[in-house]
């Protein structure tokens, strides 16, 4: 479940990316929206089996595109009091210079969350927005349950919805990135959209 972390310290009612750094690694996701200290706890094993899918495709397509890295998770340092980690983000690198420090990379140009119940409202409701608010180029949601595909810009009032394919055009001199239904979510059994 997605909640605010509840801290014994209740005169702290801002949390700090460097707060996040001094927490003991308990095997859940910290992260901190707009001073709110939020924990995900470990993902599901269909959320694990769709980002090992997605791990698999887009490092592919990043290695064979110079100038482009994936991280998954990722990180995405908005400023001292918003730090997000999406399941998946892929970042322009000039020069093809690795990544080393999270507060120097630009935004991602493609972030992928993948759905579950405890993090639906956060991933799609709060954390979407300040993605796209703050330079990251396209959301792609995912859920595993009911295999939706959503991908949202900044311009999106509403998300375009995608039944067999995703996809996501860098631009500059990178082929588009497409991923079927399939290959994030595997076969489609009996009853459930292709």
């Amino acid at each position: 479940m997605v909640m605010p972390f509840t801290t014994p310290d209740p005169t702290q009612s801002i949390w700090t990316v460097d707060d996040l750094e001094r927490l003991p690694d308990e095997g859940g996701r910290y992260e901190v929206l707009h001073g709110e200290l939020l924990m995900t706890p470990l993902p599901s094993v269909p959320h694990q089996r769709v980002a090992a899918r997605l791990t698999r495709v887009i490092g592919n397509w990043c290695d064979a595109n110079a100038g482009w890295e994936f991280l998954a998770p990722g990180g995405v340092f908005i400023s001292e009091t918003t730090w997000l980690e999406p399941d998946v983000a892929v970042y322009p690198v000039a020069g093809g210079a690795p990544i080393v420090d999270w507060r120097l990379l630009p935004p991602p140009a493609l972030v992928i969350e993948i759905l579950s119940p405890s993090s639906i409202r956060t991933d799609r409701h709060r954390k979407r927005p300040a993605y796209l608010a703050h330079g990251v180029g396209v959301v792609w949601l995912l859920e595993p349950e009911t295999r939706l595909m959503e991908r949202w810009t900044g311009a999106s009032e509403f998300p375009e919805r995608a039944d067999e394919a995703l996809a996501w055009t860098p631009g500059g001199d990178a082929p588009p990135l497409v991923i079927e239904s399939a290959a994030i979510f595997g076969p489609a059994g009996p009853g459930t959209r292709a």
